[in-house]
């Protein structure tokens, strides 16, 4: 039986608004209720798969009778079933564009549909974009800290399983990386890919001259080698066979700093001055930042654990109602368990803040000078590229404090008269 993205007490809390008749409309807000230390906005990523999956979303023949035969359904009624069995994501969406940074308490993703299923998808809009965005933001960080140096993508094998590694793949591209071990990131969605020898494959030759001749005869293109981590500068020999045809070289040491430096010594020594060095072990932006500091001679870095870690960072992304339709007309909904700033409402961006405002209001502060960021999700997606560019330019765009990697600045974030 396929997994249900759906939480067992949101089954129940979904049962119980369709007895009592709850069939209307709500607004719901995903958004980031705090961010980790240091971190100064968050880039959104992750809402366009979120929505191609809640678009195929749907509660298979076997997912339902086994509900039904639950003790803890048994007093639920046969429609409830029935609804679950025709359910559909029938939803209007407003979202900013993946690659935008944003700040806690603005919403991300803002969807108005039947109360049901805004429950009902509730789980599924966390987990998406909650990883995808933290994934992003480490990237992005990860690319400041590089200072124009390429950063590549080696996290796949430390995700917990295939689908959010290339979904963490695509958002690292869109925070800024420059490639990534993940085929299916490759495959799918364009990302350049990349890739070394590996210890096992030079294992099972048993000799490492050989497993070097068998890799060039096959893939003369791919010039990149790999050094020996236990021994990194004494390895540079074991390329002399190689000269004027290695382009760059992998070294991965847990402390590149006292290493590297040799390592460069040594390549120029052997005649292999135009190579540049791919470095990796245990690299985040703090890392890279003082490498690039001290003018280490590294060339590019290969990041693993970081984006791993990214993807568990704690972002509390939370989805809660901000309105509902009441006979009365809309109702903005107040209180615990609520959205942060009641209501739906819109994000105008100024060089100097953001301000939230109720939607009807939205055109009345864009024409004074703001750009409203929530937009509705366009029928053809756009490009990884273009999500890129947009969000290369839209943290450019934020002050230098706000981008520090540490203690940075506090974006200001307030609500207009409608919302407060």
């Amino acid at each position: 039986m396929p997994a249900l993205p759906v939480e067992f007490y949101q089954l129940l809390l979904a049962a119980t608004w369709h007895a009592d008749g709850l069939w209307g409309d709500a607004t719901f807000d995903l958004y980031a209720g705090g961010l980790p230390d240091d971190w100064g906005f968050l880039v959104a990523a992750g809402t366009q798969p979120l929505l191609d999956r809640l678009g195929a979303l749907r509660f298979s023949e076997a997912q339902v009778a086994a509900l039904a035969k639950h003790p803890t359904f048994q007093g639920a009624k046969p429609a409830f079933f029935d609804y679950l069995s025709r359910f559909r994501f029938e939803a209007e969406v407003h979202a900013v564009p993946e690659g935008t940074p944003v700040f806690p308490g603005e919403p991300i993703l803002r969807v108005t549909a039947p109360l049901m299923t805004c429950g009902l998808i509730e789980t599924l809009a966390i987990q998406m974009v909650s990883a995808s965005s933290a994934v992003a933001t480490q990237a992005e960080r990860l690319v400041n800290a590089a200072g124009g140096a390429p950063v590549y993508d080696f996290g796949s094998r430390r995700m917990p399983h295939p689908e959010a590694a290339v979904l963490a793949a695509r958002a690292a591209y869109i925070g800024g990386i420059d490639g990534t071990t993940n085929a299916a990131a490759v495959l799918e969605y364009g990302v350049p890919g990349i890739g070394t020898m590996s210890e096992t494959f030079l294992a099972a030759y048993g000799d490492k001259q050989l497993a070097f001749d068998a890799f060039r005869l096959h893939f003369p293109s791919v010039s990149q080698l790999a050094l020996s981590a236990e021994d990194p500068v004494r390895s540079v020999a074991e390329l002399r066979r190689f000269r004027g045809e290695v382009t760059s070289v992998r070294l991965d040491h847990p402390d590149l700093a006292s290493v590297v430096n040799d390592v460069r010594a040594e390549l120029d020594r052997s005649g292999y001055r135009s190579a540049r060095i791919l470095g990796s072990g245990h690299l985040d932006e703090h890392r890279i930042a003082a490498l690039v500091a001290s003018r280490a001679p590294v060339d590019a870095f290969a990041v693993g654990r970081a984006f791993a870690r990214g993807a568990a960072e704690s972002v509390r992304m939370a989805f809660r109602i901000a309105e509902r339709q009441a006979p009365q007309g809309a109702v903005p909904v107040r209180g615990e368990g609520a959205a942060r700033w009641p209501g739906k409402k819109q994000i105008i961006r100024t060089p100097t803040g953001d301000q939230l405002v109720r939607d009807v209001e939205a055109w009345a502060v864009e024409r004074a000078g703001g750009v409203g960021l929530l937009r509705a999700v366009p029928a053809h997606a756009p490009t990884l590229s273009a999500l890129r560019d947009h969000r290369a330019a839209a943290v450019a765009a934020l002050p230098a404090g706000v981008r520090r990697l540490t203690k940075p600045d506090v974006w200001p974030v307030v609500p207009g008269p409608g919302v407060g």
